[in-house]
């Protein structure tokens, strides 16, 4: 590897980890009149998003790619190891230097809190930070010309789904749970520093102790 490549390499690894130290634009809480659930999973390894699709533009490519879905978990990672599954190859490249992201989605008819057994966290969002999540999410994926999100393989959910071609380069300072944490940051969540959630369960710890997980109660519920 050149000098010039390792150079590439080291600041394409920084320039993520600079911006999360950035403090986001503020973003409005949640209140009785204007509050979304989502939730935010763990299998252990992974930490994943549980969206209603309607948390998506109609015309969005995610809808327009799953016109049938009801509910997302959405998931993102290195194309090699989140695909076909972690192997010493794999590990050693997705950590050595920048490599291609995909985005898992699970297309489902039912919530996935319901059809999967993962530990999860409830979160509680405005419209505006769901908006700015979303949009977030879609703007990770690369497109054809035509709009719609470019498909790498089958998902992993035989009910519907697909690992997505993704913008962004997976690194060792921007794993899958770092670039989630990132994302939930970016919708105005606390979840601290952002490259410090290596594993699932940092995050949806910092998330029971300073995200709400129901909507406020309105007037005349809270009397």
């Amino acid at each position: 590897m050149t000098r010039l490549t390792r150079l590439i390499c080291l600041l394409a690894a920084l320039i993520p980890g600079l911006a999360a130290c950035t403090r986001p634009e503020p973003v409005a809480a949640p209140d009785a009149a204007d509050c979304h659930l989502i939730a935010v999973s763990s299998n252990g390894w992974h930490a994943n998003y549980y969206l209603s699709s309607e948390a998506f533009a109609e015309d969005g490519p995610l809808r327009a790619a799953f016109p049938g879905a009801r509910w997302f978990a959405i998931g993102w990672g290195d194309a090699s190891a989140y695909v076909t599954g972690v192997n010493p190859l794999n590990s050693i490249a997705a950590i050595g230097w920048p490599t291609p992201s995909v985005m898992h989605v699970a297309a489902l008819q039912r919530d996935p809190r319901d059809a999967y057994l993962s530990e999860y966290r409830d979160v509680a969002l405005s419209g505006e930070s769901l908006a700015i999540l979303a949009s977030a999410l879609e703007s990770e994926l690369a497109l054809d010309g035509q709009g719609y999100p470019l498909r790498v393989a089958d998902g992993l959910d035989l009910r519907g789904g697909a690992f997505l071609a993704g913008r962004s380069s997976y690194h060792a300072f921007q794993t899958c749970n770092v670039w989630t944490a990132a994302r939930l940051r970016e919708a105005g969540l606390d979840v601290g520093w952002a490259g410090g959630h290596l594993l699932p369960s940092s995050l949806l710890n910092r998330l029971e102790r300073t995200a709400p997980s129901r909507c406020p109660p309105s007037g005349e519920e809270a009397r």
